[in-house]
């Protein structure tokens, strides 16, 4: 066996060899063809079902030709090819990582479990180059790993087999097995970064340095190394800030400002799926800092991040509206076939006040709950409940069919109209705003 697809063979890590499918990214490029080759050699040791994806860019007045290309290698290796079309649109950010977007989007609706993509070791050094030029940090700076799932759809892992061998290694191979395959004119074009980084700067540097590429792979292992001891730590930390009612800013400010800033980036990135800049992350983090009992909200696209008392709470952008109770009285029956629940409660209505219609509505100017300190306000209620400020117009209260006031939804009721043994209308949109002493009261 030729040594490279030996050493692809080795170093399988447990994720492929337990994959019912994988994937190759195929370009029609040389490193592309060579992977598909190596792993079409491959099929019988993998124990996988094998096939191919190319992404139609249509960026090139040749990529139909190219597309052919992939179809007739594809067909001569008796592999499945799937096809997609995609829509490149730079919208702020260069045709180069637009074209990566809409690549990835494309990996991450892979019906494989794996996607195995072709970069190789003068990649890695490309990688690691370009990020150090652009001010890329720990995670930019180690690269490329062999193996991690996609940001996009964890549920599929992007594996790069040839992460070890060198465009020369490759290029060795395809001759030995006759391969063609297609030269993309842009790889020669000076208009883009990480060509003139390979073609002028990377030459000049190997030649003050031979072993520059070993150098940087080296560094590349250990970066990758501290990269993960970093991520055992921001999971340590999100465990600590975030529970089952959401993030908890009072816990996340104990933390040191590099722990604050790397546990408000995981959040940001889980919640908009990416950080629109540095700039943002760290206006993020001394707002969240600085704030006490005020509130601060922050657009997330379709969503608002929106803090207030020491917890953050990620809402769509038309909250208010699907928030607000629509005016109305049912039965208890017709209500919880619309989602309502019924809860016990230390202080709820009593069995026969259930056994009534009940009216459902927004709190008015005017209405008044009995407590055992007097008639109050729901308003003052809901402040006394810590019930987050930006919630409190929006929060239902439960009336007889004359409209009487008789409790605020999911929160006990102590007063003339509940008993310490009754029951609470509850609706679960409602329970995240709930502070957990008041869940259990």
């Amino acid at each position: 066996m030729h040594p490279v697809p030996a050493a692809v063979l080795r170093a399988l890590p447990d994720p492929v060899r337990r994959a019912r499918r994988i994937e190759a990214a195929l370009s029609g490029g040389l490193d592309s063809v060579v992977l598909l080759h190596i792993l079409a050699q491959l099929q019988g040791s993998l124990n996988a079902e094998l096939s191919a994806v190319h992404v139609h860019h249509g960026l090139h007045a040749q990529a139909d030709r190219w597309l052919d290309f992939c179809r007739d290698y594809c067909g001569h290796l008796g592999i499945p090819l799937r096809v997609e079309k995609v829509i490149v649109r730079p919208a702020g950010q260069g045709i180069e990582a637009a074209a990566r977007q809409a690549r990835y989007s494309v990996f991450a609706n892979s019906p494989a479990d794996i996607l195995a993509a072709a970069h190789h070791a003068d990649d890695q050094t490309e990688t690691f180059f370009l990020a150090a030029l652009r001010g890329g940090g720990l995670r930019a700076l180690a690269a490329m790993p062999e193996l991690r799932p996609l940001a996009e759809n964890p549920a599929v892992h992007i594996w790069r087999p040839l992460l070890p061998h060198t465009r020369a290694e490759l290029t060795a191979y395809a001759a030995e097995h006759r391969l063609d395959y297609i030269t993309d004119p842009a790889n020669a074009d000076p208009a883009y970064l990480r060509n003139r980084l390979r073609h002028d700067g990377l030459p000049r540097l190997r030649r003050i340095q031979p072993q520059l590429d070993a150098h940087i792979r080296a560094a590349v292992a250990l970066l990758q190394d501290e990269l993960a001891v970093l991520q055992e730590t921001v999971d340590a930390d999100w465990q600590t800030v975030h529970d089952a009612h959401g993030f908890n800013t009072a816990d996340w400010r104990q933390l040191t400002p590099a722990r604050r800033r790397q546990t408000a980036r995981r959040l940001l990135l889980e919640l908009g799926g990416s950080l629109k800049n540095q700039a943002f992350l760290t206006d993020f983090c001394r707002v969240l800092d600085q704030i006490d009992t005020g509130e601060a909200c922050w657009p997330l696209g379709a969503h608002t991040l929106i803090a207030s008392q020491n917890r953050l709470y990620h809402l769509p952008n038309d909250w208010r509206r699907q928030h607000t109770p629509v005016d109305q009285t049912a039965s208890l029956q017709e209500w919880q076939a619309a989602g309502w629940q019924l809860r016990p409660t230390p202080h709820g209505l009593p069995p026969e006040t259930l056994a009534r219609p009940l009216r459902i509505r927004p709190t008015a100017k005017g209405d008044l709950l009995a407590t055992p300190a007097g008639r109050k306000p729901p308003k003052q209620i809901l402040h006394e409940h810590r019930i987050p400020p930006f919630i409190r117009p929006c929060w239902p209260l439960i009336a007889d069919e004359n409209n009487r006031p008789l409790a605020l939804a999911n929160l006990p009721a102590p007063g003339c109209a509940t008993v310490s043994d009754g029951q609470i209308l509850c609706h679960p949109a409602f329970d995240r705003f709930v502070p957990p002493i008041e869940q259990t009261a």
